[in-house]
């Protein structure tokens, strides 16, 4: 039994040749985009976003609180958004607290024992 020539170290051919295109594809160009698709962040746009970070001064959603004494003015979705929100909890707990206790087929099964003659289960019944 003899092993093949890749298996004992020995290069072939096309291994040699895909270990070529494999190095030759690791040397892009930094324009180019990345495995996931997104592009290298260029030198102009890490100064942009160092600049925006200090502007903003870290602050949730870029925004600046207002100066001492003053009130933050509230934009049109926020006036609607708790009353709402509530609403639909208060919707929900409504219909889930008053689901029925039983489904559709117990009812059936009842029913079907009830016409054929068999005495209710009055000690299992939930």
């Amino acid at each position: 039994f003899r092993a093949p020539a890749a298996a004992c170290g020995a290069r072939s051919p096309m291994l040699a040749r895909g270990a070529k295109s494999l190095r030759a594809s690791s040397l892009r160009p930094a324009g180019l985009r990345l495995a996931s698709g997104v592009p290298a962040r260029t030198p102009e746009q890490t100064e942009h976003l160092e600049k925006l970070a200090e502007e903003h001064n870290g602050f949730l959603f870029g925004e600046v609180p207002p100066p001492p004494g003053e009130k933050r003015k509230k934009e049109d979705w926020e006036y609607y958004y708790p009353p709402l929100m509530t609403s639909a909890l208060a919707l929900f707990l409504f219909t889930w607290l008053n689901q029925p206790l039983s489904s559709v087929e117990d009812e059936a099964m009842e029913e079907a024992k009830r016409r054929m003659g068999f005495e209710p289960d009055v000690h299992f019944k939930q």
